[in-house]
């Protein structure tokens, strides 16, 4: 092949070797689970968006990668030879890229956006949770049953509003399991809205660090049949329960 071909070729090759390895990274990625546990609906949405974020971002690593790696490799230094003309730009190759990154940017954004109006819904709940955050425990208020309670209770399945505030100073409210996070900040409510699908035992944690104890910040969570949790409300205003 003529010197002429020589650059097509090259770009032939890398871009084989990139399209390989970005198919070979996507399905890699389609096969993981990145949230060790998901454990409601909220946590699926968030599981679907950081698959999608990781799909688009193999191919635009891969690209990085093939372009450092085969330039590097093919075109070392050898023994006697000297510096190629300069290289000034390439128009259609900067504009190319201008706009498919915009068109991916964008792309991302209107998923999102349609990500975080599901998990925020239509603004109704069940069953509405005050969780108290102060130096270094959580209190959980069941508003309208008119009790409080040292470990978060919920009945699977039902949609739940948990207010969040801080005490004393700034910390966040966390369950890994359901995929949310929140600041509980003081003199402000914060808010969220869970779903949990799977009947078991999981924890809140602080996720900000509040001071000395803030490792030891945890509260047991409880998620329930829907009877087994009328019967634990039943329990505890009668002040049986615990």
């Amino acid at each position: 092949m003529n010197d002429r071909t020589s650059p097509r070729r090259h770009l032939l090759i890398a871009g084989a070797v990139w399209a390989v390895l970005s198919i070979v990274g996507i399905l890699v990625v389609l096969g993981l689970q990145i949230l060790p546990i998901i454990a409601s609906r909220e946590a699926v949405i968030m599981e679907h968006a950081l698959i999608v974020l990781t799909v688009v971002s193999v191919p635009v690593l891969m690209f990085v990668v093939v372009g450092l790696a085969y330039p590097a490799i093919r075109f070392r230094a050898r023994p006697g030879d000297e510096d190629g003309p300069p290289i000034h730009g390439h128009h259609r190759l900067e504009v190319g890229w201008v706009l498919g990154t915009f068109a991916m940017v964008v792309g991302l954004f209107v998923y999102g956006s349609i990500g975080l109006l599901d998990i925020r819904g239509d603004q109704q709940a069940v069953l509405e949770v005050e969780a108290h955050a102060k130096q270094w425990e959580w209190d959980f208020e069941y508003l309208g049953k008119e009790f409080h309670s040292p470990e978060l209770v919920l009945p699977v399945g039902q949609r739940v509003h948990i207010l969040i505030e801080g005490k004393d100073v700034v910390h966040s409210f966390s369950v890994p399991a359901f995929g949310v996070k929140q600041d509980a900040v003081p003199g402000r409510i914060t808010q969220i809205y869970v779903t949990p699908t799977i009947v078991g035992k999981y924890g809140v944690q602080c996720a900000e660090l509040c001071g000395l104890g803030h490792t030891k910040m945890l509260a047991p969570v409880t998620v329930m049949e829907p009877s087994d949790f009328a019967d634990w409300l039943a329990g505890m205003q009668a002040g049986t329960g615990g």
